[in-house]
Parts: C-alpha cells; structure tokens; sequence
C-alpha cells in the first residue's frame, strides 16, 4: 500500500519537470483520456486534447514561466484502484517588473489501471 502514494509523488514530479521542458505530449501522458480539469480562474477543461491544446498555448507564450505542484496529501482508497491528491500549485510569468507568481491548492484524482497511475480529473483554485 505504501508504494502507491510513493509511486504518484514520482509521477507527479515527472508530470511537473514535463511541464519546464514545455513538453504538452509529456504532459498529456500522466492523464486519463476523459481527464476533467477545472483551472483557476473558471475555465473547465474536458478531454486530453483540450488539456493539450491549453499546455501547448501557454508554452507558446514565451512570458509562462511553468507550474509546479507539490502534494500535501495522497490518500489511496482500498483496493488501489483510485487515489486523491490534494497540495499546492505555483505558477510563474515573467513580467516587466519582475516574476509574477500565482498559487493556491489543488485536488487531484488519480486512477489504477493496467499501465499504472493516470489522472483523471484535476481542480485548481487561485489564492488558497
């Protein structure tokens, strides 16, 4: 039972360094095929593609400086076929005066399926 929340901070890591390369494929790849995301500002996101075409709209943005997820908390639910995530996320532009940041928290699902751990569904509030 422990490797499970060891296993999901790994791949959380892998999805956050896939997000500094500005790779959208790689980081397209930790998700569900029908991943839910609710972003911080109100706008829902469903659907891979669409969490792709956002990635990829914001790394073309040369100011976005990234964003980081750092989980506080994974609760695994028995059997191990679903777990939920919840930390904080920062997220960085550079401006004219300087880096602007932006942060809060965030709740992820994740869930267990032959090739391992994917996300299903991800909610992001600003200011938390």
């Amino acid at each position: 039972m422990n490797e499970h929340p060891a296993a999901i901070r790994r791949l959380r890591e892998q999805s956050n360094l896939a997000i500094a390369a500005r790779d959208a494929e790689r980081v397209v790849a930790f998700m569900t095929t029908d991943i839910r995301v609710d972003v911080a500002g109100g706008r829902v996101l469903h659907g891979v593609e669409a969490s792709r075409e956002a990635f990829a709209e914001q790394f073309a943005d040369r100011a976005f400086g990234g964003y980081v997820r750092e989980a506080d908390q994974i609760v695994v639910h028995e059997p191990p076929v679903s777990a939920t995530e919840r930390g904080r996320w920062t997220g960085r532009w550079q401006t004219r005066s300087g880096v602007h940041e932006q942060c809060g928290r965030y709740t992820a699902e994740w869930q267990f399926i032959e090739m391992g751990w994917l996300i299903s569904a991800e909610a992001y509030r600003s200011g938390e």
